[in-house]
């Protein structure tokens, strides 16, 4: 598992909204903008499901998940990992604590990290 650098954890503490794909058994690509999204710590990132459809449908069947955040001095990085779904357990409390009460709150999308890229460079 790879570990975020500490550029990549300073520039989505910057982001507001992150262009998130992932890709259905079929290898079909699907891209969302997601808002709710932050670092737990150097390998794992928390997403919240508030209203996804088809990336939950391809996080439960593929599981493979990447975004994108762009930093204005080092550019763009692209953060690739394997996704799981929780509907229970501390990531998912950690949801139901961290998102605004007007949303759904339906599940924590955790993120392990495997590779980091700057550009087409890969970075870990």
């Amino acid at each position: 598992m790879a570990q975020l650098p500490d550029a990549v954890k300073k520039a989505i503490s910057k982001q507001e909204v992150f262009p998130v794909a992932t890709s259905s058994q079929d290898q079909v690509p699907n891209v969302v903008y997601i808002t709710y999204l932050k670092v737990i710590d150097n390998q794992t990132v928390l997403i919240a499901d508030n209203y996804l459809n088809k990336t939950r449908d391809n996080i439960l069947n593929n599981g493979k998940i990447a975004f994108v955040v762009l930093d204005e001095e080092k550019g763009s990085f692209q953060v690739k990992g394997a996704a799981e779904r929780l509907t229970e357990g501390d990531m998912f409390d950690e949801v139901q604590i961290w998102v605004k009460d007007k949303l759904p709150k339906v599940a924590a999308v955790v993120m392990h990290v495997e590779e980091v890229y700057n550009g087409a460079e890969k970075i870990c």
